[in-house]
């Protein structure tokens, strides 16, 4: 009776400690019961028919691959299925991409169940969509390691709330990631069972016919189709995401192409010359030749310069019409080759009854990156009135910050998410903007991981918990490390941000344009003493951050080394932000109080330029490390192009302080040893680049 009572104990001990060692899944499937007990992952043994097709294989061998990370030992190979530890059905072969038809919400293309005990694994699902994402769930199941390694009992149901589930990536504005780190981001996007991958363009492929576009800054047609082909391996639809009025000034401001814009090397096409329209029919040939995915989106955003000429130059001019006028003509240009077309709403803005007017077909999709649902709303209502279907569209908030504002990301993918729930949106894209060039997309995996997560499971993971539990996810070894290192960044950009970007609103808004601006104007030298605190705030999270992820790197999987090491520089630019502006201000306190209140000269002149240890000399010595290990960090992501421009910053960065060093200097020099200032530091060495 007492061994039953013993053995009972034990039981619950075990189902307990099962209980709460049960992994997080991301996304949440719909449907999971744990039962009892354990499969160990070497006893794992698959059958593959030679005649299974690319699809299915290709779905075991990235089983196979996980195995082998975890265990260090490939898969064993069954002799045929009734020996096979794994079994898999699949209902209908092929479908591995998203579909038009899927539109219609009754589509079971992606759905997929496992049912796992401790001595087999069986997996059945529509597509072979299904059976890659059940594999990344049983990644996600997957525990400890070596001999160890094992799967918990049970039986999961799934499928996902919304069809279709993107990331915009941005390939006009900022660096162009390298085609490893595209193949990168496509891998890690499959990991959340993201399904389209849109490719925004401007002018940064190489077209047949215009040989001086994309010319060494951008990507020729084979990296497209390996981009293309990469993605559809892992069920991902790369789109092509083109802006076909608006956005056109690197095509606009040259000379060549220069009378198609509708204002002086401007941003937009003129739709009334015929030229433009014959060059738009070129471009559709080869975009629809290179892209097969049934979906397009033409952009159409942001037409504010022909709105502006209309209303202060050429009173002839009807912008809303020619805004419909150019959207018809490229729809139909589509229609021919069998394209269904996207399009952004935002001019709604300035045409309030737009929607009503939108060429048939036309899916219309509504985009704002602010955490308001008012401002939502705003671009949401004219859609809904006209009963269109829509997809919903937030953002990753990178491009006015080295890192992302983290709370103001997570609220509007929130938002959105929500809007779009709540009125059946047809998908979810979520946008990684590059406009300011400087930061690394790298800072905004997490953001993007979060908003596919959400897209499938139709609400937002907690977002209290979300870094701690994605950590875990990718970063096992140095899960604590990362996770307080996410945080720290956050929090850093908190108070950062309560500092600086006030006024740079459409520079964009945010801290990077004012983080590189002259410290000792008086703007700024007011500003650091009314936030001194959260300067310092600031930079101390940083610095924190800093200990954070050299102590990952020391300890990471060395595959992760790389997106640890951005997130390192990224971390030192915010504490570089800062202390340029705390060391101005402390560098005209010293001297001021010494020169001014103290009548003295108390080596004030040592404290500020002393070869290896003045405040003059911390500057530049920062800067010119941070230059080296941006320029590594930005090539392990980024292909050459604009690399100069940001390097640049650091040039003359590094000449500001070296300049005023020698200025202080030459002024010590000129003077007697007991000389006494009598003007400020900033109205005597007029510090300036």
């Amino acid at each position: 009776m007492r061994f039953l009572l013993y053995l009972g104990v034990a039981s619950l001990l075990v189902t307990s400690v099962l209980a709460q060692t049960r992994p997080v899944l991301f996304p949440e499937p719909q449907s999971v019961h744990y039962g009892t007990g354990r499969f160990s992952v070497s006893n794992l043994a698959v059958f593959l028919p030679v005649s299974a097709p690319k699809d299915v294989s290709f779905a075991l061998t990235t089983l196979n691959q996980y195995v082998r990370e975890r265990t260090g030992k490939p898969l064993k190979k069954a002799s045929s299925s009734a020996t096979a530890t794994l079994t898999w059905v699949i209902a209908e072969p092929g479908r591995e991409l998203p579909e038009v038809a899927d539109r219609e919400g009754a589509s079971r293309r992606e759905q997929y169940r496992i049912r796992l005990t401790a001595r087999k694994i069986e997996i059945t699902a529509q597509t072979s969509t299904g059976l890659f994402y059940a594999i990344q769930t049983l990644r996600q199941l997957m525990q400890g390691s070596g001999e160890e390694a094992a799967w918990p009992v049970v039986s999961i149901d799934d499928a996902p709330k919304l069809t279709y589930r993107g990331i915009m990536m941005d390939f006009a504005h900022g660096g162009l990631l390298t085609l490893d780190e595209i193949k990168r981001q496509i891998d890690f996007l499959a990991r959340w069972k993201t399904n389209q991958y849109y490719f925004y363009n401007e002018v940064s492929i190489e077209l047949d016919g215009f040989p001086t576009l994309g010319y060494k800054s951008g990507y020729t047609k084979k990296e497209i189709r390996e981009i293309i082909a990469y993605g559809k391996q892992r069920h991902i639809d790369v789109i092509p995401f083109l802006n076909l009025y608006g956005h056109l000034h690197e095509l606009l401001r040259k000379e060549h192409y220069a009378d198609l814009a509708i204002g002086a090397y401007g941003h937009e096409l003129d739709p009334r010359q015929p030229a433009v329209n014959a060059l738009l029919k070129n471009w559709l040939r080869q975009y629809t030749a290179l892209f097969p995915s049934p979906f397009i989106h033409v952009g159409f955003d942001e037409t504010w310069e022909t709105k502006r000429i209309a209303d202060d130059k050429d009173h002839a001019i009807n912008s809303e019409n020619l805004w419909l006028q150019q959207l018809d003509f490229v729809q139909t240009e589509l229609r021919q080759y069998g394209k269904t077309v996207m399009a952004w709403t935002d001019m709604n803005n300035y045409y309030p009854d737009i929607m009503k007017k939108l060429p048939p077909d036309v899916i219309p999709v509504i985009w704002e990156y602010k955490p308001d649902t008012v401002e939502i709303n705003r671009y949401l209502n004219p859609v809904l009135s006209e009963k269109k279907p829509f997809l919903i569209q937030p953002a990753v908030s990178g491009w006015g910050h080295i890192y992302p504002d983290a709370d103001y990301t997570y609220t509007n993918i929130d938002l959105c998410l929500r809007a779009g729930m709540r009125h059946k949106t047809l998908g979810f894209i979520n946008s990684v903007w590059t406009d300011p060039v400087e930061p690394f997309v790298r800072a905004s995996w997490l953001f993007m991981a979060y908003g596919s997560i959400g897209a499938w499971q139709g609400k937002s993971p907690a977002k209290q918990a979300f870094a701690r539990s994605y950590a875990a996810i990718v970063y096992p070894s140095v899960a604590a490390s990362l996770d307080s290192a996410f945080n720290d960044l956050a929090q850093a950009n908190v108070y950062l941000d309560r500092c600086l970007g006030r006024n740079t609103n459409g520079m964009p808004r945010g801290t990077l344009v004012e983080s590189w601006a002259n410290p000792f104007l008086p703007y700024y030298l007011k500003n650091t003493q009314e936030h001194l605190s959260d300067f310092k705030k600031a930079r101390k999270l940083s610095e924190k951050a800093q200990g954070e992820l050299i102590t990952a790197l020391r300890n990471c999987d060395p595959a992760d080394a790389g997106m640890i090491n951005s997130l390192l520089v990224s971390a030192r630019l915010i504490a570089y932000s800062t202390t340029r502006f705390l060391w101005a201000k402390t560098i005209c306190d010293r001297w001021n109080q010494s020169m001014l209140d103290k009548k003295k000269n108390d080596f004030v002149v040592y404290d500020l330029t002393y070869p290896c240890h003045g405040l003059l000399v911390d500057l530049m010595d920062e800067n010119g490390a941070l230059k080296s290990e941006y320029e590594q960090a930005w090539k392990s992501e980024y292909l050459p192009y604009r690399l100069n421009t940001i390097l640049g910053r650091f040039d003359v960065e590094h000449a500001f302080w070296q300049k005023l060093a020698q200025k202080v200097n030459d002024y010590r020099i000129q003077n007697p040893p007991q000389h006494v200032a009598t003007q400020p530091f900033e109205e005597l060495f007029k510090p300036d680049f």
